[in-house]
């Protein structure tokens, strides 16, 4: 079984989640999402994705070292 409360399990997680974030608000996809034809909320949507693994993470190990 894992440990959850190995400090380089919480860096890897948080590194993960930057490198996302980075990926969906700082490459060639956001010409995707940033389209005329693309629905407004879709920026919103996109964020609330990295806010809503960052809460998973943080209830998954249980600190607030993220």
């Amino acid at each position: 079984m894992p440990d959850h409360n190995d400090p380089s399990h919480q860096r890897e997680g948080s590194l993960l989640l930057t490198l996302l974030a980075l990926f969906i608000f700082a490459s060639p996809l956001t010409l995707w999402w940033a389209n005329d034809n693309s629905p407004w909320l879709l920026p919103y949507l996109l964020w609330l994705l990295v806010i809503g693994i960052a809460a998973w993470l943080s209830r998954r190990y249980h600190r607030h070292d993220l």
